[in-house]
């Protein structure tokens, strides 16, 4: 079972994410906080917690300075963003502190899950500059191997190039076919590019 942490003052839109989430992705738990010095408190007990996503503006500080800190005092803990207005400018801040992603909240229930399993499988999940004017959200991992295909590389290849079995690679196709609503390769990799998504 995988257990995260969401933090973030609305409790509507915190309890919400928690049934959506724990709805969609299997043996998932998300453990909820309403504030920076709740996250810290919940982190302390339970050295379980994979991920923490938080808010950006927070009750009693911001997002940006929690997941800062967790990093060094939770230094096995994925950390990131999931914020209203999530800009190039703040996603490479995220970055900075060794964030592994910064997200709209705007996302659906399906790219939301998407974003989250792919962390928790070491990926990061930060969308792309056109991801909020219609575009798809993509992780990194699977940007690189859309990009790579339309240099015409087999999965052996990106494998060795990304540092992971062939099999992964063909486990993210199947991800992206499913994202892109695409049944091939060719046809993801033209959609990623009319889609400016690579």
């Amino acid at each position: 079972m995988a257990r995260i942490l969401f933090v973030d003052d609305h409790p509507i839109y915190r309890d919400g994410l928690r049934r959506a989430l724990e709805a969609r992705i299997e043996g998932l738990e998300v453990v909820v906080a309403s504030g920076a010095t709740e996250a810290r408190e919940k982190l302390a007990q339970d050295a379980s917690i994979a991920l923490c996503l938080a808010d950006y503006r927070l009750v009693d500080g911001d997002g940006l300075d929690l997941i800062s800190g967790l990093r060094a005092s939770h230094p096995s803990v994925a950390v990131g963003l999931l914020c209203g207005e999530p800009t190039q400018a703040l996603a490479r801040q995220v970055r900075d502190i060794g964030g592994v992603a910064c997200l709209p909240k705007e996302l659906d229930t399906d790219n939301l899950a998407e974003a989250v399993e792919s962390i928790l499988e070491g990926d990061e999940a930060f969308p792309s500059p056109v991801a909020g004017a219609g575009g798809t959200l993509i992780s990194e991992r699977r940007r690189d191997i859309l990009t790579f295909a339309s240099k015409g590389w087999p999965d052996k290849l990106i494998g060795e190039e990304l540092g992971i079995t062939e099999s992964t690679v063909r486990n993210h196709w199947h991800h992206i076919f499913r994202r892109l609503g695409v049944n091939n390769r060719t046809e993801a990799v033209t959609r990623a590019l009319r889609q400016k998504i690579i």
